[in-house]
């Protein structure tokens, strides 16, 4: 019976056009749906939450089981929630901005980590091929058998590349061909560099080649070509830092003018021809970053 008397004051507030109680059924509303609609999406095994979920967990297992890592995909993605949650929670009672960037950090950190460390793997095994195709080069010397030589080539080389020479190993012996198990390996590391060790193995055994001296010069083209890149690298790293100045000096003087001069800026932001303005020196700044950071990158 106590309820009565709220919903009739519910009622004769609608009629009589309250504004604030309208404004507070709207939101009641929006937000209803909101929840409903989140709970059907995560409810059903199809839904678009549920489904998003999913792949990103997939892709984070896939991405740390071609490191040879323990899968936690479903660990980082639940952390990540409760971590967001949480922040939401403090925003209630604590409205700062700066929290809103600290839940966008969290929710982009990880998978960013996870592809630099699989940026960082693939890397090393670029710089671990040219060892690798010398290593084998050397060990055909010693024995024709190509099986007998990948193992002797795989004790002598460190990881991140013996780990996937061993799982090379692995399929040659439960049945794989030599070649299937060398293009999957191509596919599976996707490096650059080692993808010509393989392909100058797998074309010096189709046309009867020899092999030891191909992988030789195969070795030595690969030392030049990573001699070449530290050369760029040193010239582009001087151009990146050139540029990382320019601009954040650019910025800086954006941010510090108004602060500096107060009023300084207020044709550019009060009037349409100065808001004109404004926007295409922004436009034209953003683009010269872009420019840059195209012309800095290397192409080797």
């Amino acid at each position: 019976m106590s309820v009565l008397p709220g919903v009739k004051h519910l009622i004769s507030a609608v009629r009589t056009g309250d504004s604030q109680v309208l404004k507070q059924l709207v939101l009641a509303f929006v937000f209803t749906s909101i929840a409903i609609s989140v709970y059907r999406s995560i409810e059903h095994p199809r839904g678009a939450i549920r489904r998003f979920a999913a792949g990103y967990v997939a892709k984070i297992d896939a991405q740390q089981k071609s490191m040879f890592q323990n899968p936690s995909g479903a660990k980082i993605g639940w952390t990540q929630l409760a971590i967001i949650f949480a922040l939401c929670a403090v925003y209630g009672v604590v409205p700062e901005d700066f929290l809103f960037l600290i839940a966008a950090g969290v929710a982009i950190f990880p998978p960013l980590s996870v592809r630099f460390e699989l940026a960082k793997r693939r890397a090393k095994i670029d710089d671990q091929a040219n060892g690798f195709a010398l290593a084998l080069a050397n060990a055909l010397k010693a024995t024709a058998s190509i099986g007998d030589a990948m193992r002797g080539a795989t004790d002598v080389t460190a990881a991140p590349l013996k780990q996937e020479l061993q799982v090379v190993l692995r399929q040659v012996g439960v049945g794989s061909t030599m070649e299937e198990a060398l293009l999957a390996l191509s596919t599976r590391v996707q490096s650059t560099a080692l993808d010509v060790v393989v392909s100058a193995l797998l074309i010096g055994r189709q046309t009867g080649g020899d092999l030891p001296r191909i992988l030789e010069g195969t070795a030595g083209s690969l030392r030049d070509l990573k001699r070449l890149e530290g050369l760029t690298d040193k010239v582009t790293r001087s151009a990146k830092q050139s540029l990382a100045v320019s601009a954040a000096v650019t910025a800086g003087i954006a941010i510090m003018l108004p602060r500096m001069f107060p009023g300084f800026l207020d044709p550019l932001r009060n009037t349409i021809k100065g808001q004109i303005y404004a926007g295409q020196m922004i436009a034209v700044y953003l683009l010269a970053l872009y420019l840059g950071y195209r012309f800095t990158r290397k192409s080797i």
